[in-house]
Parts: structure tokens; sequence; C-alpha cells
């Protein structure tokens, strides 16, 4: 019953983000009391704000103007409350993987992020692992990554706080793992689409969530 109320709990605050990030990209208040459609504007109902249940029930589509808003919804929320739940009894990993989340989904629709929201996290991680190996690594990532945006100008300035939160979250065997996979599937993406630039954020955190599925997975093997 327990693992149930996880896992409502985190389809709720993924679909809470994801409301935050439309908001966002259509230039409206994040203060409005109400949820509604983009495409009408009619005022959604309580049944249509269900985490999941509504997607399946409307077939991804407004029930007031028919207008499709697809299945992504549902899936990144039921996605979302399996990983979450996952998560959440190590509340670094939890904590830092839904403010990954928003930062993702507002990389691949904006192609910017709100990277300060980052700077209270951060400071309570650097406190934590003060001292530590973990805040050295960290350092010496921030400065390759300070090179690469302004000198090579070959990242965003948005990616050095991420990149930073992940330093300090992830083990040092962990994270050169981590930064691998990512590269790889931003380079995926890229030749798939043939394009010269993608949203880096998305691709770090699937293959940090990759690279932490992995790292478990082997140490339940040992």
């Amino acid at each position: 019953m327990m693992i149930l109320l996880i896992f409502i709990l985190n389809t709720c605050l993924i679909s809470t983000l994801m409301c935050l990030n439309d908001r966002l990209t259509h230039h409206v208040s994040l203060w409005r009391q109400r949820s509604f459609c983009f495409h009408c504007g009619h005022v959604l109902s309580g049944y249509d704000l269900i985490p999941i249940l509504a997607t399946c029930l409307t077939l991804g589509r407004c029930r007031y103007c028919q207008y499709k808003f697809g299945w992504h919804y549902g899936c990144l929320e039921f996605l979302g409350g399996l990983i979450g739940t996952w998560l959440f009894f190590e509340p670094r990993l939890w904590v830092t993987a839904l403010l990954l989340f928003f930062m993702a989904i507002e990389d691949w629709a904006l192609q910017r992020i709100h990277a300060n929201l980052l700077l209270p996290w951060l400071v309570y991680l650097s406190w934590v692992h003060w001292a530590q190996t973990q805040l050295l690594i960290a350092g010496i990532l921030g400065l390759a990554c300070l090179f690469l945006i302004y000198c090579r100008q070959a990242m965003g300035s948005g990616d050095l706080p991420v990149l930073l939160t992940l330093a300090l979250v992830t083990s040092a065997t962990t994270l050169p793992l981590t930064l691998l996979l990512s590269a790889m599937l931003a380079y995926s993406y890229l030749r798939l689409k043939n394009a010269k630039s993608a949203p880096f954020v998305p691709f770090l955190l699937l293959g940090w969530l990759l690279s932490l599925g992995i790292e478990k997975a082997i140490t339940v093997t040992l």
C-alpha cells in the first residue's frame, strides 16, 4: 500500500512539473488558478487532471475541442512514477531526479533552462559533501565545463549547474559512465535527426538514470 501511495505521489509531481513547463512554454502566468486547454481555453475539470488515467480515458485529446495533446503526458507520468518510487528512499537522488526532469522537459521545449533553480540545491549538496572527494571532482568538472562554455563554445552555460549537481550526487565511478552514456545518446540523436545541436539536459538525465540502474544491478549481483 505504501509503495502505491509513493507511486501516486510521484505521478502527481511529474504531472505538476509538466504543467509548469507548459505554462512557461506558452508564456502563461504560473499563478493562474485553474488549468485549461491551451488550444480552446476551456477550464479543465478535476478528473481531466488525474495522472495517467486522464490521458487513457481521453485518448490523448481535449474532451472539449478534441485537440490532440498526445500520449506522452501519460507515458511520462507513468515512467516518472516508477522512477520516482525507485529513488524515493534515497532523498538526494529523488529530489535531483525531479529537478532534472523539469530542466529536461524545459530544455527540450525551449532550448534553455532556468538553471538558477538548481543553485539552492547545489549549495546544500556542497555543504553535505564538504571535505569529500565528490566536491573536488565537481570543482574539476566545473573548470572543464567553463573552458567548453567560454573558450570552445561547445556547450550551454545552463548545463554547468546540471553537471555540478550530478557530480555531487553520483559516485566517482558512476559519473564517467553517466557522461559517456549521455554523450552517446546525444550523438545518436544528432545523427538520427541530422541536426547540428540538441538539448543536452534530457540526455544527461537519461544517461544518469541508466548509470544508476547499472550501478544498482551490479551491487545486487555482487
